[in-house]
């Protein structure tokens, strides 16, 4: 599949002889713009660039539907859950080709409230939601007299932890600035997540520092899967999103990545690594 980067996780020498348990990821990196209809439209085309392949698992970055620094048209320009044409867009699709889709992070209004949430959807193989997750560590730092961000004046921080299972695979859910929190990834390993997901729009200076670095210390410590996806170009004169999303596997290889520019990142994996990794460094049952 030319430019799509299919690739398999293949075990180091240590890890032999595994039967194989497959699961097949594709990862959408893109750069959003700043209206949800056009964002929809795009990302259906991308969805359907998976077809051959025919992934278990659709993910797509944070801020999938809307991605601005303009906090008053960000709010007008965001819609509820029930409005959302990419929601509507990924159900279709989801049911029309039995595909899970993992819309990374969308931007959306809640019924009374003057600040949105940034919610991860899971959408099944049937096009019903089947779970969400809402961003519980919000971005608010100054990295440098350009950038700064403080989603707390915008966003309505979530409260719970999420795990859901698709096709007998536990799906654990994160948003970006929660990668850097540790305890939450335990907890969601602890209750039985195969897989982590982050989708993201980790910005240049963070992700050149800290971006791979932290994805494979969550992968090595919990001996998980992880799916990180992220945003990718120049968004407006003050944020220029990372891109380099990132496949990881139990053992902390990266088995798959992006560059800087769009592109469907398509990864086969093998879980019955995750047991083979913990029988040699249970570190996970040991805390």
């Amino acid at each position: 599949m030319k430019g799509q980067g299919l690739t398999s996780s293949v075990p180091p020498e240590l890890f032999k002889n595994i039967k194989m348990n497959k699961f097949k990821i594709s990862q959408i990196q893109f750069q959003a713009a700043d209206t949800p209809d056009l964002n929809a439209r795009l990302l259906k085309k991308y969805f359907l660039k998976t077809k051959i392949f025919k992934p278990d698992l659709i993910c797509t970055p944070e801020c999938s539907n809307i991605i601005t620094n303009d906090k008053k048209y960000l709010f007008n320009q965001s819609t509820f859950q029930k409005d959302c044409p990419l929601i509507f867009e990924a159900k279709e699709f989801a049911k029309l080709h039995s595909v899970n889709i993992h819309l990374g992070s969308l931007l959306l209004k809640i019924e009374g409230k003057k600040k949105l949430v940034n919610r991860s959807l899971l959408i099944d193989r049937e096009g019903k939601i089947k779970a969400s997750y809402d961003k519980i560590h919000l971005f608010d730092v100054d990295i440098n007299k350009v950038e700064t961000h403080r989603e707390s004046n915008s966003f309505l921080k979530g409260t719970k932890m999420v795990i859901s299972s698709i096709s007998g695979v536990k799906i654990g859910f994160t948003i970006c600035y929660d990668l850097r929190f540790p305890l939450l990834y335990r907890q969601l390993a602890k209750k039985g997540a195969q897989i982590i997901l982050i989708p993201a729009a980790f910005t240049v200076p963070t992700g050149k520092a800290h971006w791979e670095t932290l994805i494979r210390a969550r992968a090595i410590e919990n001996s998980v899967f992880i799916s990180a996806t992220n945003m990718c170009g120049v968004h407006h004169s003050s944020r220029k999103t990372y891109g380099h999303s990132i496949f990881c596997d139990p053992w902390g290889k990266i088995v798959n990545k992006c560059s800087t520019k769009p592109k469907i990142l398509n990864t086969i994996i093998n879980l019955n690594m995750i047991e083979k990794v913990r029988k040699k460094i249970p570190s996970i049952y040991n805390s």
